[in-house]
């Protein structure tokens, strides 16, 4: 921060002094080699906008109305907390005042012979519990209370017990069939199952025996007819001699034996492969089957009805032993019963109705103080909302004229940056013009515009001919041409400026920005400038140093032209050669005069 009090006390008046003090020096005081397009080219239009207003020294503006707008906006922020703050206020307004509106609101007055005849009615509908519900010391609202509370009690007990009744009266009207004697179900199945297994074993043995006699029938046939076939070959081959031993035998009497043998019956079997008497036991044993299998149903139903009976009875004597009554009970008594439960739970609920509508007049007749009371919080509430209102309406009222200020400000900042680039635009055409612009797009102006309340800056060229204008010098300016554009509006704002940290004018290699042309023109005008201004150019190059020598030389006893050599660099640091340039002894004098 020293140096900045020290070279430009106005930048500690900017947002960030160490960026404005940057910014002055790299815009209007040192022109860097790599830097030169910067304000043209790379720089936005606000951001131009603002360099120029710190350069004049609307800084101190600006930053007012930054701060104006910080305390603006933590003043907005306060002003919204406060309003929130006034939401539980007004909640609590609202709130008091439903309660002032049920206060006011008609309702029977409290009848205290009505409470007697009440108390009595309960204690008589309580039986014997009602001393446990109430003392005679008690208020008459704690009494009403209690007796509410034992009513509702007591009417869920009689509405449990109605329950039961209803459950109970259901389960009679649903009596099962009663059940058969299961005993003799389960003796006649023994009997039938019996029958069924001495049958089954019977047909077995009997299918044994006739599958035997099927197998001997099969044999005998089987043997017979190959007694038969060979009894045929036999007879159709017969000589005088056997023809399987050879030795003679009777052949008539062979001959006769054999066609008795081919005309002797087959063995028939048996037509349906069963002995006598199996067909008999099969049907006896399927007429078993039908009758042990209709027993097991009997049975199954009858242990399903004896079952239900049984939860049937089960469920009758629960119901009873919760309603306390005797197991003999009568269906009649039951819905006698039900019906005294119904009348004595309609009678609390009566009674517990009358008793809410007591507490109601019996609260009501103790209201009349807390109106009172609520009228008086109601009243404080309403004055602290209504000084709350009253503060928030002042800062807003102050709000709005810090808004007013703000844009005052901001239209003071943009017209005094605009003034500013008013008066400097005739030298910088003056400048533009001496170092040989561009042939056609002579004229260079600063074009501002405000947007969104914040101020843009453009650089602009026109042909005055043409009657053509362009905002953007990069589409019609070659690179050396936009160079040029970018030197004169530095030299522009240097030499306009009044309030520059340094009267310099730096310049870092022009050669490398500027072709011949231009760097002559550059060179007549920082002669011409540097009455006012200390110059300082860098060059690697001997000839650009030789051209500054002579054209920067001193020509008075008061200006001095320095050159600073840069011969090497050793490890002590730059090797430099400083020689002073004489100034001009001859007089100036006049070649020619138009």
């Amino acid at each position: 921060m020293a140096i900045i009090e020290l070279l430009w006390p106005d930048a500690q008046s900017a947002a960030d002094p160490m960026v404005a003090l940057s910014r002055s020096l790299t815009r209007a005081t040192y022109l860097q080699q790599d830097s030169v397009r910067e304000f043209i080219d790379a720089d936005d239009e606000q951001a131009r906008f603002q360099v120029v207003g710190e350069l004049v020294g609307v800084g101190r503006i600006a930053e007012l109305q930054r701060q104006l707008e910080a305390g603006r906006n933590a003043w907005t922020r306060a002003t919204t907390s406060l309003e929130k703050e006034l939401e539980p206020l007004h909640a609590q307004q609202n709130a008091i005042g439903a309660r002032l509106r049920r206060l006011e609101s008609p309702e029977g007055a409290f009848d205290e012979p009505q409470l007697t005849v009440w108390l009595r009615d309960v204690q008589a509908v309580l039986g014997p519990a009602a001393a446990q519900v109430w003392t005679s010391r008690d208020r008459d609202l704690v009494k009403i209370e209690r007796g509410i509370a034992a009513l509702s009690a007591l009417e869920q007990t009689l509405n449990r017990r109605l329950a039961l009744f209803k459950q109970l009266r259901e389960l009679l009207d649903s009596r099962p069939d009663a059940a058969p004697d299961v005993s003799k179900l389960e003796a006649e199945l023994q009997l039938a199952e019996e029958r069924r297994n001495g049958l089954a074993a019977r047909l077995s043995d009997a299918q044994q025996a006739a599958a035997t006699q099927r197998r001997l029938d099969v044999a005998l046939r089987e043997k017979s007819e190959s007694l038969r076939a060979m009894a045929r070959l036999a007879l159709e081959h017969l000589d005088d001699r056997c023809p399987v031993c050879g030795q003679a035998y009777e052949r008539d009497r062979t001959a006769t034996r054999l066609r008795r043998l081919i005309d002797s019956e087959s063995v028939e079997s048996n037509d349906d492969g069963q002995l006598p008497g199996v067909s008999d036991i099969a049907r006896d044993l399927e007429s078993a089957e039908r009758w042990a299998s209709d027993v097991e149903a009997r049975l199954r139903a009858g242990r399903g009805a004896a079952a239900r009976m049984s939860d049937w009875e089960a469920q009758r004597i629960s119901l009873i032993d919760d309603l306390g009554l005797d197991q003999s009970l009568a269906r009649d008594e039951v819905l006698s019963g039900q019906a005294r439960a119904g009348d004595s739970a309609a009678r609390a609920k009566q009674l517990r109705s009358e008793g809410e509508r007591l507490t109601l007049q019996v609260a009501r007749a103790t209201e009349a103080l807390q109106r009172q009371e609520l009228a008086e919080q109601l009243s404080a509430v309403t004055h602290s909302i209504e000084q709350a209102e009253a503060r928030i309406e002042s800062r807003q009222r102050t709000g709005d004229l810090v808004g007013q200020i703000i844009n005052a400000l901001r239209s003071a900042n943009d017209e005094l940056v605009t003034q500013q680039l008013r008066e400097i635009e005739p030298l910088l055409q003056r400048i533009f013009a001496t170092v040989d612009p561009h042939p056609t797009f002579r004229a260079v102006n600063f074009l501002t515009r405000t947007v969104r309340g914040r101020g843009r800056l453009w650089t602009t060229l026109g042909d005055s001919t043409g009657g053509v204008h362009v905002q953007e010098p990069a589409t019609v300016l070659s690179s050396s041409q936009l160079n040029v554009l970018a030197v004169s509006v530095f030299l522009a704002l240097n030499l306009s400026i009044p309030t520059l940290p340094l009267q310099v004018v730096a310049l870092d290699d022009p050669l490398q920005s500027l072709d011949n042309v231009n760097l002559l023109g550059l060179t007549d005008l920082l002669r011409r400038i540097r009455g006012t201004r200390q110059v300082i150019v860098s060059t690697h190059d001997d000839r650009l140093a030789g051209l500054l020598a002579r054209k920067l030389r001193p020509i008075s006893p008061e200006s001095r032209t320095i050159r600073i050599d840069l011969k090497g660099w050793t490890s002590h640091g730059p090797a430099l050669e400083i020689s002073e340039i004489p100034r001009d002894a001859r007089a100036l004098r006049l070649i020619a005069s138009a």
